[in-house]
């Protein structure tokens, strides 16, 4: 694919890609580089369609991080932005929003995805189904499911 293009990817689609990848790795720095290795693969594709593109982009990503997530020397690392965490330098709505986020990373993997698709970005249950591979219903019911369990995952985390 010419640089062109994915430049133009990129611009469009760099932010969607990084939030993907970051629901499989929890991690903001692993996120941003499984993004921006999926970007320097899609560089080697050809003859892909514009609409292709972004589905394309969110599973090589994905597949990324879940391989990176596996990896033992990752599970051995501990993000600096984590260790220095200080409790004090934190605001009521900081706390809320990580309490969120501790219970979206606490569902299973195969819920992660499909809802912050549907309620971050919006996307249809028919483009979300494309982008992760599954049939439509399939998606509807991880999303239903997922809608679930996160309520459950953020009730114990405001305990």
């Amino acid at each position: 694919m010419d640089k062109a293009k994915v430049a133009k990817a990129y611009d469009k689609y760099a932010q969607t890609v990084v939030r993907a990848a970051w629901h499989y790795s929890g991690n903001e720095q692993t996120a941003q580089d499984c993004a921006q290795e999926a970007f320097l693969r899609l560089l080697q594709q050809e003859n892909m369609t514009d609409e292709h593109i972004l589905p394309w982009l969110i599973r090589t990503a994905v597949n990324i991080a879940k391989d990176i997530v596996k990896s033992a020397a990752n599970n051995m690392n501990v993000p600096l932005e984590d260790a220095a965490y200080k409790i004090s330098d934190i605001n009521d709505q900081q706390m809320c929003e990580r309490a969120a986020m501790r219970a979206i990373l606490s569902l299973d993997e195969q819920y992660r995805l499909p809802l912050y698709l549907h309620i971050a970005e919006e996307r249809t249950l028919r483009e979300i189904s494309k982008m992760i591979g599954r049939n439509l219903n399939t998606t509807a019911s991880l999303i239903r499911r997922g809608k679930k369990l996160l309520q459950k995952a953020y009730r114990k985390e405001e305990l």
